[in-house]
């Protein structure tokens, strides 16, 4: 009798045992197994920031021209830094470009391709330094927006020579469209 009972517990495990091994082929682990949850959330964390920052706050999931969503984001950036002063307008600016290099890295990853169309922080990056170095008048600022748009659209000679290859050239890209339009 008690080996027909431990018999029946260890088919009963095998049988949670397989359960769980082909819960675990189905879906992701975080969410087939709960008590793994809270270890492995903080793997998840940095992807969905990544997403997060890597499109300007979703400006890059517009279904409609996602780059020029993003510049305009960059529009809203270089206006709330009209009051800052210039130091703190530079770190900003290079704490921006960090965390874009970072966030398009985790998105092109993920993707799986070269220049991922939501990832448009280099657009709003490239905007709001073009309009930064520009003078407080809105027409100057809406012919360095569309200047810049042109730039990063038509891409010519001196910007073309930069391809994806990785994320750095991504980023670097948006240099030249920045600088041509506000020269």
């Amino acid at each position: 009798m008690a080996f027909h009972r431990l018999g029946n517990a260890l088919v009963t495990v095998v049988q949670i045992d397989r359960g769980l091994a082909a819960a675990a082929e189905r879906c992701d682990y975080d969410a087939c197994h709960p008590w793994e949850a809270g270890r492995n959330s903080m793997h998840k964390f940095p992807p969905k920031l990544a997403y997060l920052l890597a499109t300007s706050v979703g400006a890059g999931l517009s279904p409609i021209w996602p780059g020029t969503a993003g510049a305009m984001v960059g529009v809203a950036v270089a206006a709330a830094l009209i009051p800052a002063s210039p130091w703190l307008t530079v770190l900003t600016y290079a704490a921006l470009f960090a965390v874009g290099v970072w966030a398009s890295s985790h998105v092109v990853t993920r993707t799986g391709t070269e220049d991922p169309q939501i990832v448009v922080i280099d657009e709003t990056f490239g905007a709001a330094v073009t309009l930064s170095m520009l003078p407080l008048d809105p027409l100057w600022w809406a012919a360095g927006f569309l200047a810049f748009r042109f730039f990063d659209v038509v891409k010519p000679w001196p910007i073309r020579i930069a391809r994806p290859a990785s994320c750095w050239t991504t980023r670097l890209r948006l240099w030249p469209p920045g600088c041509c339009c506000s020269c």
